[in-house]
């Protein structure tokens, strides 16, 4: 599993859309629709996923 896949599966298990997701953290639609397609989150934008969404990255980092 990679990161992408984590967090969207994370997404999928709160019923919100990439598109909410982009909204959150302040960035195009499409270049979250970029990332999840090319697996590359910078270290910054990973912190705030894990923020809006509620991931341990301790956790995060045992899964991937």
């Amino acid at each position: 599993m990679n990161i992408a896949e984590y967090i969207l599966g994370v997404l999928q298990s709160q019923e919100r859309p990439k598109t909410w997701l982009a909204d959150k953290i302040d960035i195009s639609k499409q270049a979250i629709h970029y990332k999840f397609k090319s697996n590359s989150f910078t270290a910054e934008e990973l912190l705030r996923i894990a923020r809006v969404l509620g991931i341990n990255l301790e956790e995060l980092k045992e899964k991937v």
